[in-house]
């Protein structure tokens, strides 16, 4: 018997489409229907099997299903669990792959939701860059507050399990914190870098900018929404970075090449820490 019967996903772009390619893929649930806005997309999506069908109505996606996952942005996810509320679908399982949690979580309230951040993706975005292994080997946070039930926590553990993520649980207090230094701080450090280049001098770059910079390219709508709904543990780790970077500035500027030896080697250490 399959974990699931119909899984509607909203947002078949490089997320919900790589998960929906997994859960057919794995044989999670009976059907899987995917929610588009422009239908348009439909066809693409079914083409590629991310999807069994499409709908241009959510209400109605979300009536029959028994899993909703919602992979839009994170404002887009926080106006569907409040329709989703109004409509009175309590029972109906929900889930979410937003990169921040506490306003996720509050929105949630009184819905049968599971909070989870899988940590997998690129800059990139669109269901043509969906692949069913996107999620092997790779972690997902779960955000429970306590007042989940426990057989619907374990359904989520299992479906991220199912697509071959290991599963981590953090309040969505601590998600936040966390994921604002561990991924929100190097997009913003990636997109004020690029910017503080002058444009007549991007054409003598090599490999280091390209790296450093990569995920500057990432969907600027998304990451709006995540810097401005995780406003306050972003300043603190901005804060930090700018202290960091005063630190290497005055051992350039008092000429302290031991500071700046000292610097950089511990940089360099815990760069090596990091997990391949």
């Amino acid at each position: 018997m399959k974990p699931f019967n119909k899984i509607t996903i909203v947002g078949v772009g490089l997320l919900g489409g790589s998960m929906g390619l997994a859960i057919k893929k794995n044989r999670l649930a009976r059907e899987v229907i995917g929610f588009f806005r422009d239908k348009k997309k439909i066809a693409a999506a079914v083409k590629i099997g991310a999807i069994d069908r499409g709908t241009t109505d959510f209400k109605g996606a979300v009536g029959e299903s028994d899993l909703v996952i919602l992979c839009s942005p994170v404002n887009d996810i926080i106006e569907k669990l409040k329709l989703i509320k109004k409509w009175g679908y309590k029972n109906t399982l929900v889930t979410d792959t937003g990169s921040t949690k506490t306003e996720i979580i509050q929105a949630a309230r009184g819905l049968d939701f599971i909070g989870s951040h899988p940590l997998a993706g690129s800059e990139q975005s669109g269901i043509v860059y969906a692949k069913s292994g996107l999620f092997s080997g790779s972690l997902c946070i779960l955000t429970p507050t306590g007042r989940e039930k426990a057989s619907s926590v374990r359904r989520i553990e299992g479906l991220w399990r199912g697509l071959g993520a290991d599963t981590a649980a953090l309040t969505p207090d601590e998600h936040d914190h966390i994921l604002a230094f561990t991924s929100h701080l190097p997009h913003v450090a990636a997109f004020s870098l690029i910017k503080a280049i002058p444009e007549r001098y991007m054409r003598f770059s090599a490999g280091g900018l390209k790296d450093t910079t990569r995920i500057a390219l990432s969907n600027p709508d998304i990451w709006a929404g995540i810097f401005t709904t995780n406003k306050k543990d972003i300043l603190l780790a901005v804060t930090e970075l700018e202290r960091c970077v005063r630190e290497f500035k005055k051992t350039i500027a008092t000429n302290d090449k031991r500071g700046l030896l000292l610097f950089l080697k511990s940089a360099q250490g815990k760069r090596k820490k990091l997990v391949p």
